[in-house]
């Protein structure tokens, strides 16, 4: 039975907090074992991507995506501020994207903000037309 990348990220995840962190290692070693011995190696990045996911779940920690139009200094100052704010139970990830002119575009889980120029700019157009 093929085992999903979920599935790898749960047990690893049970195993490692599980155990003192004197035989994290151990555990590590072992698991890496089973991937090889299944053949599922090349896995290895989605597991850990998954086990980021179900480790920020389990500490209460919103992952939030924010993209901005371009990669500007004030980006940083904006993030550093928010982490402040925040005080850890939010982990941002930023992106740059051209495409949306200015603004920026923040997603939480369902949820979208769309402050993007773009976005403004098809909805007034919208309006215009109709």
């Amino acid at each position: 039975m093929k085992l999903t990348t979920t599935q790898y990220a749960q047990a690893l995840y049970d195993a490692v907090h599980e155990t003192g962190p004197k035989d994290h290692d151990k555990v590590l070693d072992n698991f890496v074992k089973i991937l090889a011995e299944n053949g599922d190696l090349a896995k290895f990045e989605e597991i850990e991507a998954e086990f980021k996911t179900i480790e920020r779940e389990a500490k209460g920690i919103k992952e939030v995506n924010v993209t901005f139009a371009h990669p500007l200094e004030k980006n940083h100052q904006i993030m550093d501020e928010l982490n402040k704010v925040v005080e850890g139970k939010v982990e941002f990830k930023t992106s740059t994207d051209g495409s949306i002119i200015g603004g920026v575009v923040v997603r939480v889980d369902d949820t979208l903000i769309d402050g993007s120029v773009k976005t403004q700019l098809e909805n007034l157009n919208r309006e215009l037309k109709g």
